[in-house]
């Protein structure tokens, strides 16, 4: 998919959304939809503001709630206060790591205040943890996809690729020998950003392994699977490793040159590639 089609797919995605609005105001986007954590998929994004105040993405109903200030006798989850909403549409938002508070409606509108952004539950600092889920075709979607465009002109950046080994990590560099005693994957290092000093995750990469496709998906959903959350039928460990390096899964290499293509891009359509070229020795004995 080349970058003038992603970015027709995201307008046609935010002029179908109009009435979703950001969760906070003038806040920064810290971490994305469909990152690694170690062992899982990031559902949602992360935000900060310097405003504290948490908005409703739309007019809801409040569906459930836990607060700290409600129920003092219990520990903090993993998302800390939280609070969900249902839409018109059946979609629930998910607003998490609020701050110590009650603050009670039947019907919440975008004006409304649900909140304030804490560092409740599993929180490395000050932030919200926002989803979007559907729970009639029990998926979650990219929230991105129903909020308002934001500006962001950085190209990911493809950086190294590895083998692994057991436990260690060797460093592959473009026309490079290696001699091989299985078909392993091959490791991704990607790091995109939009204001400059974030790490996050893409929305869709494709590689080509010696003239065939072997990749090629995006973080539009996360889907229950019987194996598991599972994006494009592949599950967190089908796509990451442990690193958070993006996995090449199923290659088999040729003795000799071998030609591998990445393409990686961010949800504003943001496109970068790069070519790669190995001379692999295949030791199979």
């Amino acid at each position: 998919m080349n970058s003038k089609l992603i970015i027709f797919s995201i307008l046609i995605l935010a002029i179908s959304n109009l009435s979703f609005r950001w969760p906070v105001t003038d806040g920064s986007i810290t971490s994305t939809y469909g990152e690694s954590r170690g062992d899982h998929f990031h559902d949602g994004i992360d935000m900060v503001s310097s405003s504290e105040s948490v908005y409703p993405v739309e007019q809801g109903t409040l569906l459930y709630t836990w607060n700290k200030s409600l129920f003092p006798l219990d520990n903090y989850w993993g998302g800390g206060n939280f609070k969900v909403i249902e839409h018109k549409n059946g979609l629930l938002s998910v607003y998490m790591h609020l701050q110590d508070a009650e603050n009670l409606k039947q019907t919440y509108s975008e004006s409304d205040v649900l909140g304030f952004i804490g560092n409740t539950g599993h929180s490395y600092g000050k932030h919200i943890h926002f989803s979007l889920l559907n729970p009639a075709k029990r998926e979650s979607n990219n929230p991105i996809a129903s909020l308002p465009a934001f500006m962001d002109s950085k190209a990911p950046e493809i950086l190294n690729f590895y083998i692994r080994i057991d436990d260690k990590y060797i460093r592959i560099n473009d026309n490079s020998d290696i001699r091989l005693t299985k078909h392993y994957p091959i490791l991704v290092e990607i790091r995109d950003t939009i204001k400059g000093n974030e790490n996050l995750g893409l929305y869709s990469i494709k590689a080509v392994f010696n003239g065939k496709e072997v990749l090629n998906y995006n973080f539009s959903k996360i889907d229950y699977s019987s194996n598991g959350l599972a994006i494009n039928n592949k599950t967190f460990g089908d796509l990451f490793d442990e690193k958070g390096y993006y996995k090449l899964n199923g290659l088999i290499y040729n003795e000799g040159i071998n030609n591998l293509t990445v393409s990686a891009s961010d949800f504003s359509g943001n496109t970068t590639e790069k070519n790669f070229t190995i001379n692999v020795n295949l030791d199979m004995q």
